[in-house]
């Protein structure tokens, strides 16, 4: 059964020009109004070829979001809608969603934000509602034609300049390629088994130096806690050099966490005598990394290394892509596996003196040494991948943007190893545009 909804981006379209029309009586001063519009193409290629597929979009958001009113209250609301406009090869949920009868949703609509929000002062400032979140542990992600939004409740304290105390809570999500918001599951329980996913975090920045501490629970399955430090030396004129070093684990926390609960990351299906769905497993993730990046002039030149002992887990919850926070996480893999040790470098350049707007950045990762996580002799595997990554923002239209990129990945596995995938070269274009009404 094809799906056709549209309906929550007009209705946010009408919301927003009647509060336009209320924001032009009484100023436009701290309303805003937008329009963003992407046209999105994926061509994915595997070593499976039973797996090859394209499909294309175009992805609309019309974000409103009012200023304070009596500098203490707000609201925002953002109407999205994605429409298919190819699709070919294996059907299954990328840009679009795949119903149960496997036919791709040929375009759905939501009102993918809609919060209230609060402040206190400078000092105090908290929404409600749907949102999209970003912080170390969990993330809207923006790969797609729209962003996926969770739906609860955040916060953010700043006691004194620099430093900020947050936190949030959220009981469900809607995925960039779905109209509904679902509660939280594993990959073997049912649909709001996790009760909640909530996270608390301190960040502090002061001059060329940052920290950042944050931790995640997923109720009754998983916890994440990571340690993100960095300072900035500046070198000679048009010239620094950033060096970061971040600490991460991710352990197994309560009944949920059982075999096959967590299936595209880890082998507990390998314990002999392994039930899954049934049988409890564990898991304790630990993964390290240091990295550098120097830019001089128009040139930026990056690497970094990480080891991994237990694997840590990426996702955070079943559908959920998970917040890669490591800088050798791969696009395709995460590259975070027992026992492994991966390297990256980069190198990119802004043709600004040349092409006013174009960017390019290529990269290069490579891990090794990767272990089954749960039977370390069960299976092991290297993996690499490289990316190439071309941003153009069109000189001529203000907000015009197109973007191209290119990964390839490789892997060479022996024995069972949930984590590494099978060869996949991705060819991926963008083309944005956002129109600012006021």
């Amino acid at each position: 059964m094809k799906q056709q909804r549209i309906s929550p981006l007009l209705q946010c379209l009408l919301g927003a020009l009647v509060l336009s029309g209320t924001a032009t009586a009484a100023g436009l001063e701290g309303h805003s109004l937008e329009l963003k519009a992407r046209g999105i193409y994926f061509d994915r290629d595997y070593e499976n070829d039973a797996n090859d597929r394209s499909q294309s979009a175009l992805g609309l958001q019309l974000n409103y979001e009012s200023p304070y009113f009596w500098d203490v209250i707000g609201i925002g609301l953002s109407g999205y809608s994605v429409t298919e406009l190819g699709a070919s090869g294996r059907l299954t949920s990328d840009i679009l969603s795949v119903d149960g009868d496997g036919d791709v949703h040929e375009s759905f609509g939501k009102l993918g934000q809609a919060f209230v929000k609060l402040k206190y002062q400078d000092m105090v400032s908290a929404k409600l509602g749907r949102q999209v979140h970003k912080s170390m542990l969990l993330s809207s992600s923006g790969s797609r034609a729209i962003p996926n939004s969770f739906s609860g409740g955040t916060i953010d304290i700043t006691p004194v300049k620099g430093l900020k105390v947050y936190g949030a809570m959220y009981n469900e999500w809607s995925p960039r390629s779905d109209a509904h918001f679902y509660e939280f599951k594993t990959d073997r329980s049912a649909e709001g088994d996790i009760d909640y996913i909530g996270l608390v975090g301190v960040s502090y920045s002061s001059g060329p130096f940052s920290v950042n501490v944050e931790h995640l629970k997923a109720d009754n399955f998983l916890s994440k806690t990571g340690l993100v430090a960095s300072y900035t030396f500046a070198l000679a004129e048009k010239s620094k050099l950033k060096l970061t070093g971040g600490v991460h684990t991710s352990r197994d926390d309560g009944d949920l966490f059982v075999t096959g609960s967590e299936s595209s990351e880890l082998d507990d299906e390998d314990v002999a005598g392994a039930v899954a769905g049934r049988t409890a497993s564990d898991n304790d993730g630990f993964g390290v990394y240091v990295a550098a990046d120097w830019t001089f002039g128009n040139v930026l030149l990056g690497g970094a290394v990480s080891k991994f002992d237990g694997a840590w887990i990426e996702d955070n919850f079943a559908g959920d892509h998970g917040t890669n926070v490591f800088p050798t996480g791969g696009v395709l893999a995460d590259f975070s596996n027992r026992d492994e040790l991966v390297w990256m470098a980069k190198l990119g350049y802004d043709w600004k003196d040349y092409i006013k707007g174009l960017k390019t950045t290529i990269s290069y990762k490579s891990g090794s040494g990767a272990r089954n996580s749960h039977v370390p002799s069960l299976g092991k595997a290297d993996e690499s991948e490289l990316a190439l990554d071309v941003r153009y923002a069109i000189p001529v239209v203000k907000g015009l943007g197109v973007r191209y990129t290119y990964l390839d990945y490789k892997s060479d596995k022996t024995g069972r190893l949930d984590g590494v995938k099978e060869d996949e070269r991705d060819h991926r274009l963008y083309l944005d545009y956002t129109y600012r009404f006021f």
